[in-house]
């Protein structure tokens, strides 16, 4: 009987041995969003229109949708804050939502640390993200256009006087 016993018990931690080996390396975040807007659990996360990973798991907490999300391991390096993580229409598949994921810190040329995992983030609305990098290329443009530059040098020429 006790032979029998050891046998299931070895049985069983072979199995959660396989079950963890199972399990994809990389990391998770959870994002909360006021509205989850369709996105169900394998949805894929996107970060510049390449898969990063996948929807974990959803669940409600305090009013808000709680996404979890896995990010590959190979991709995790490349996920830095700020974030702005959002829901919009999956590039590979126009009839599924996706959760994307945009680093902001390209935007104020502020390099920041790698996210450690497990952390909580506050999602955004889609709508605020690309008014906002419409914005920021906007200002980026006018930085480069022929009027700014006429301007700066002729700041320059009265800063010289």
């Amino acid at each position: 009987m006790k032979t029998r016993h050891n046998l299931i018990l070895a049985l069983i931690l072979v199995l959660c041995g396989l079950l963890a080996a199972c399990q994809p390396p990389g990391k998770e975040l959870i994002v909360l969003f006021g509205d989850g807007k369709g996105i169900a659990q394998a949805d894929k996360v996107y970060q510049s229109g390449i898969a990063i990973g996948r929807v974990s798991s959803i669940s409600l907490t305090e009013g808000k949708v709680a996404i979890r999300i896995h990010i590959d391991a190979d991709k995790w390096p490349g996920v830095k804050p700020p974030l702005a993580c959002y829901i919009d229409t999956d590039p590979g598949n126009k009839t599924r939502p996706a959760i994307l994921v945009r680093s902001l810190g390209e935007l104020s040329g502020v390099e920041q640390e790698t996210l450690q995992g497990g952390e909580t983030i506050t999602g955004v609305d889609s709508f605020f993200v690309w008014k906002v990098l419409e914005f920021a290329k906007s200002v980026s443009d006018l930085e480069q256009s022929d009027f700014m530059q006429q301007i700066k040098k002729q700041i320059e020429s009265q800063s010289a006087k």
